[in-house]
């Protein structure tokens, strides 16, 4: 079936006119038209790039805003004998308890919630295990990020001091062992589940003023 073009008068196949009127009259169509041959996707396509641009600018941000707190963590603040790798990213879990005198650290805490990069607790979890995020996470690096000190003999925390030269009893085991929190490097797993349930390190500070 023929039609004839309201613009130029030709016959034109009825199925091929949009195409007639895009090739031969696109300067000049109607405001009806215009509309007409203007295909929703086309009118939508710079609503969805700007949308993914958005979607995009919010990731970039996040993911920048996660470097600069996790992957910075390393500032040259800490005292720590052995330093993390922060070029060295891992995800590891394990449990940590902190009991001196009759105070036991109670780590869903906000001031030792996400308090460091390579080391630190969730309270998403409650807290219940530890993460570390760079290799070479010693547990003086970790006990530090949450603003304590621990040597084989020494310990501090809210400005109290023990020291085993002073008769205080300052003990520090991973998994039973006892060991040298500033050389012993933590090691966990994988699974939070698995950490939750023992596996990985599970590491115990267990401090008492002498007599």
């Amino acid at each position: 079936m023929q039609t004839h073009c309201a613009y130029c008068g030709a016959a034109v196949p009825e199925e091929a006119y949009d195409d007639h009127l895009r090739q031969a009259h696109a300067d000049e169509l109607r405001a009806i038209d215009s509309r007409r041959l203007d295909p929703p996707r086309d009118r939508t396509k710079p609503r969805n790039l700007a949308l993914y641009a958005g979607v995009g600018i919010v990731v970039a941000v996040f993911v920048l805003g996660y470097a600069l707190v996790f992957l910075g963590a390393d500032d040259g603040d800490s005292s720590a004998a052995t330093q993390p790798d922060t070029t060295t990213q891992i995800h590891e879990h394990g449990q940590l308890s902190v009991q001196y005198d009759d105070t036991t650290v109670d780590f869903n805490q906000p001031q030792y919630i996400e308090a460091d990069g390579c080391f630190h607790f969730h309270a998403y979890d409650d807290a219940a295990v530890w993460h570390t995020h760079c290799d070479g996470v010693t547990i003086e690096y970790a006990l530090e990020t949450l603003g304590m000190s621990v040597t084989a003999e020494t310990f501090a925390v809210d400005g109290q001091e023990f020291d085993a030269d002073a008769g205080d009893e300052v003990s520090v085991t991973v998994d039973g062992d006892p060991v040298d929190p500033q050389e012993y490097v933590l090691e966990g797993v994988e699974s939070v589940d698995d950490a939750s349930e023992g596996a990985g390190d599970t590491v115990e500070i267990v401090v008492h003023s002498g007599d």
